[in-house]
């Protein structure tokens, strides 16, 4: 731990209990996750997998995740009572990361700490100085392992990579000739099949949905993020690799299926690149793909709305800057995409050749 917690007297009476653990080193964060549910437990491992370790230094994060209701938590009252609310899914929720799958969001602060609440779920609470999350689901059998994982735990966890300086942003990351494309792009416009063709081409993988940016000395590093990728049927059919898969290879997601990129293309996951290219990709009914130039001011207000949600003002102005400087420093275009999806790789090929 970073420091001493206010929240540490509340882990005390879980010391004593059975509870399983996961060890994970994340791009140099150790981090530690307690659950007495294997349910949360798997649900984590799915979600951080690659980073997986048997042993690891002592944790600079620690997660307690525990089936039993939020009332257990002796500072809740607290930050119901004194806390500021600074988001709710019911009043901004166009702005946040909720929607059909994850319908409840409101996130608390209270003497700098944080208060995720997620309705009948649960809730989890953090002290990000200390590196600590304590989290009550009261069943989390009846909540969708990818609800708990990729939103519930996320939250807490993204929370904790970017008061450290890593920053999740929603997008694709590839590399090509050691030089990292950073795809941004909401849904429907052709990110994950963009993020295929190009690992169709031979360019590496670090992430479909989340890679991770952090300064260097000498500039920037997009950092893996490599979970399953999750494609519809349409997205298979349009790939020999994925068309000649096994089906016991997919896994089935929550509207989609799920499949290890290792599957299809092995050796093709690398932990780091620098960043040279920022593509947005938008789909397009034209035969073949072809790129637009764009401003630097354009391309840093089309990247911000890929930004997480972020609570602290203070880490929140340093990710804008970290997103402002990197996109300067970054070759920046609109990808036109049209039907050639086995073949954009040649056009992108060119821009990190």
């Amino acid at each position: 731990m970073e420091e001493e917690s206010i929240f540490h007297p509340a882990t005390a009476p879980l010391a004593s209990r059975a509870l399983e653990e996961a060890r994970f080193s994340v791009h140099g964060l150790s981090l530690r996750v307690f659950s007495d549910s294997g349910t949360v437990l798997r649900a984590v491992e799915g979600l951080l997998g690659y980073f997986r370790r048997g042993e690891t230094p002592p944790a600079d994060v620690t997660f307690y995740l525990v089936s039993e209701t939020p009332s257990r938590f002796p500072f809740g009252d607290a930050f119901l009572r004194e806390g500021s609310v600074l988001f709710d899914s019911r009043r901004d929720g166009e702005n946040g990361p909720s929607n059909e799958a994850n319908p409840f969001l409101v996130y608390r602060s209270w003497e700098g700490r944080f208060m995720a609440d997620f309705g009948p779920r649960g809730s989890l609470f953090l002290d990000t100085a200390a590196g600590l999350g304590l989290g009550f689901f009261p069943d989390p059998e009846a909540v969708h392992p990818a609800v708990l994982s990729n939103y519930m735990f996320l939250v807490g966890f993204s929370e904790m990579l970017r008061t450290r300086d890593r920053f999740l942003i929603h997008a694709a990351a590839v590399a090509g000739n050691g030089k990292g494309v950073l795809a941004p792009a909401l849904s429907g416009n052709g990110k994950t099949t963009l993020c295929l063709s190009l690992l169709h081409g031979g360019f590496k993988y670090l992430s479909d949905d989340r890679p991770i940016l952090r300064r260097t000395d000498g500039g920037f590093e997009i950092l893996s993020f490599p979970e399953e990728i999750d494609v519809t049927d349409k997205t298979i059919s349009l790939f020999p690799a994925l068309r000649n898969l096994d089906p016991s290879c997919f896994r089935k997601g929550l509207r989609k299926k799920g499949f290890s990129v290792e599957r299809c293309w092995p050796g093709a996951t690398v932990d780091r690149t620098v960043p040279r290219v920022l593509l947005f990709p938008r789909v397009v009914e034209e035969d073949a793909s072809r790129l637009r130039p764009l401003s630097k001011t354009e391309a840093v207000s089309r990247l911000l709305p890929h930004s997480l949600l972020v609570m602290d003002p203070l880490v929140a102005a340093k990710q804008f800057h970290l997103l402002c400087d990197m996109a300067e420093s970054m070759d920046c275009y609109e990808l036109l995409y049209g039907r050639d999806v086995l073949s954009v790789h040649e056009l992108i090929r060119g821009l990190v050749g």
